[in-house]
């Protein structure tokens, strides 16, 4: 096999110059095509101040006492951490919760979930783009929905079970490509990607009000799990505390009867246990009012610092990159095609390959 050199090269490319502007031509038709038949795709963006967790410096130090009966539920901060914020909002139960709140409103003023809105073509025009790839690509996907049926009924009698219907694993597929919720050291970010604007809008307040109540939540759970365990411990400290004030009522009616000094020493020691336990007592009780100030605490869990708005630029398809790709590609397969397809052309011994792509032709146009 005779190699080319550069000059050969350039050469070679200029001689089939109609070859490759054909390729291209043909690479940019299926480009634009890409693009008639690709639906539009709207982005809601949101972003955001989450509420960070106290550090060990805003925490106030525990007692002997507390540390010794259990530490780990003062460790625990109530307010949750921002970096799970994207493990929430893929959760399962989080998705189903968000797919059930409304996304549209009908003509008659019906509040439309996202279910209702997916699975009727009422509420969105007809694509021509999404019925051919709904019958063509996506036809497996079609056949394996409609046979569903059989397994929902047969598993929707056991009620322990999270069951996603086909009409709700659509929606869950649709917010598992669409949200993406970004935490950064300062600030967050979400995006909301949707075929309609105003469903990426509802969409993005209704991830993020949600996402707040579940905040809320944890920071309420927490701050219930502490109020129970202070209260139980002092308790526990009341019943310790009345119980060293009946040994000392009966060591003062020993001291009457009899006047020893061992009755003092017993004295003097159940003193000072009495008021290490008041001790307790006191920083219990101040722990608890602090708690009470923070069931009162009315902090938002964000502070916005861009509100969700309407999209009506579309985010996708980027016609000028996939147009500009598509040509390149034309280019390259092209000028590919004219080097590779001669020597093709040598081993198959194929006609029209020898006829329009052939090595010892292309070197007699070179001599002439």
């Amino acid at each position: 096999m005779q190699e080319f050199d550069v000059t050969d090269l350039i050469r070679l490319l200029w001689r089939k110059k109609s070859f490759i502007l054909k390729t291209t031509f043909i690479c940019l038709c299926l480009g634009v095509l890409v693009v008639l038949l690709s639906s539009k795709q709207y982005t809601s963006i949101s972003s955001f101040i989450p509420q960070k967790p106290q550090t060990d410096l805003d925490k106030s130090a525990l007692d002997a006492y507390l540390q010794r009966e259990s530490p780990s539920i003062y460790e625990a901060n109530e307010v949750l951490n921002p970096g799970l914020y994207p493990r929430v909002v893929e959760n399962v139960t989080f998705r189903k919760k968000v797919m059930y709140m409304p996304v549209w409103e009908g003509k008659d003023g019906k509040k439309v979930n996202l279910v209702e809105y997916l699975s009727s073509d009422e509420y969105h025009p007809f694509h021509f783009g999404r019925w051919l790839k709904k019958y063509t690509i996506g036809l497996p996907a079609t056949i394996r929905t409609a046979k569903k049926g059989g397994f929902e009924n047969a598993m929707e009698r056991d009620t322990s079970l999270l069951i996603l219907s086909p009409k709700e694993q659509r929606a869950a597929d649709v917010l598992q490509r669409g949200v993406v919720l970004w935490i950064g050291e300062d600030n967050a970010l979400l995006q909301v990607t949707t075929g309609d604007p105003v469903v990426a809008a509802r969409l993005a307040q209704n991830v993020l009000s949600l996402l707040k109540e579940e905040v809320t939540n944890y920071r309420s759970a927490k701050i219930e799990e502490q109020w129970v365990f202070l209260k139980r411990q002092i308790g526990i400290v009341m019943q310790e505390l009345k119980a060293k004030q009946q040994e000392m009522a009966e060591l003062q009616t020993k001291q009457h009867v009899l006047s020893t000094g061992n009755i003092d020493i017993q004295k003097g020691c159940l003193l000072a246990e009495y008021q290490h336990l008041y001790g307790s007592y006191q920083e219990l009780n101040g722990k608890l009012e602090r708690l009470k100030l923070k069931t009162q605490d009315n902090t938002p869990v964000f502070t916005m610092l861009e509100e969700v708005y309407v999209p009506y630029q579309a985010s996708a398809p980027r016609r000028g990159i996939i147009l500009t790709a598509f040509v390149a590609l034309g280019l390259f397969l092209g000028m590919v095609l004219v080097i590779t397809l001669p020597y093709i052309a040598e081993v198959t011994r194929s006609k029209f390959l020898m006829r329009h792509f052939s090595v010892k032709g292309d070197q007699v146009k070179d001599v002439e």
